[in-house]
């Protein structure tokens, strides 16, 4: 009945809405800006992995509009809720669950890929942003440097393009959950049509970023870059 599908969405809003502050503010630093970056830095990296012109791959240095755009937008909420999260893990709190949760499997997967993904952007920032921010490499090289770590090999292996292709993997499942799991902790998905539109949209997001993604790290680690 569309009265009682009304009102029991906005019984789910409403107990939503109830959760602890840190909660939603956990839930909102990962829900939309996050996803979003990762979608547009995927797709502007498979363009660059495709170049025919070294131009394309000497990246310009970055504008002040940029920088902080970057920081608003990124840097802040990832540090927002990678700080948030470590503190409701290291309190020992009981988190709020919402009605019609994912099952203790997924929920395992995406505290075990939140701890891969961080580690992963934790080097990557090392790799990359650390040592811009410190002056002592340039933005300009950072294309190049990317072409050298992933098209090397140790012991006949190209295992830094692996690590890659396993960290892209692990930050894109913890995103994809972590964003069907966000709008059902929001109330958003009161419905059981809901909950499965968006489980489905949240996967075939998902698969589609980790193609793109995958698609570039092969490219570049394959060493037909340039030639």
């Amino acid at each position: 009945m569309p009265g009682t599908e009304t009102s029991a969405g906005s019984t789910a809003e409403q107990l939503a809405h109830a959760r602890p502050a840190v909660e939603r503010w956990l839930t909102w630093s990962g829900l939309i800006p996050l996803p979003v970056f990762l979608v547009l830095h995927l797709a502007r990296e498979l363009s660059l992995a495709f170049a025919t012109d070294v131009a394309a791959v000497l990246r310009p240095p970055p504008s002040l509009v940029a920088t902080v755009t970057g920081w608003l937008l990124v840097w802040a909420p990832l540090a927002a809720h990678v700080g948030l999260a470590a503190w409701l893990t290291l309190s020992a709190r009981q988190r709020w669950s919402p009605a019609g949760d994912v099952a203790a499997t997924p929920r395992l997967l995406s505290r075990l890929t939140a701890v891969l993904s961080l580690i992963f952007l934790a080097y990557h920032a090392r790799a990359y942003a650390l040592p811009v921010w410190l002056g002592t490499a340039d933005a300009r090289d950072a294309g190049f440097r990317l072409l050298s770590e992933l098209s090397s090999t140790r012991f006949g292996a190209p295992l830094a393009a692996a690590a890659y292709l396993f960290g892209l993997l692990a930050t894109i499942t913890h995103a994809a959950l972590g964003v069907h799991r966000g709008l059902l902790a929001e109330g958003f998905l009161s419905q059981p049509a809901r909950r499965r539109a968006s489980a489905r949209a949240c996967a075939a997001g998902g698969v589609a970023c980790f193609c793109v993604g995958a698609a570039a790290v092969i490219r570049v680690a394959s060493g037909l870059i340039l030639r």
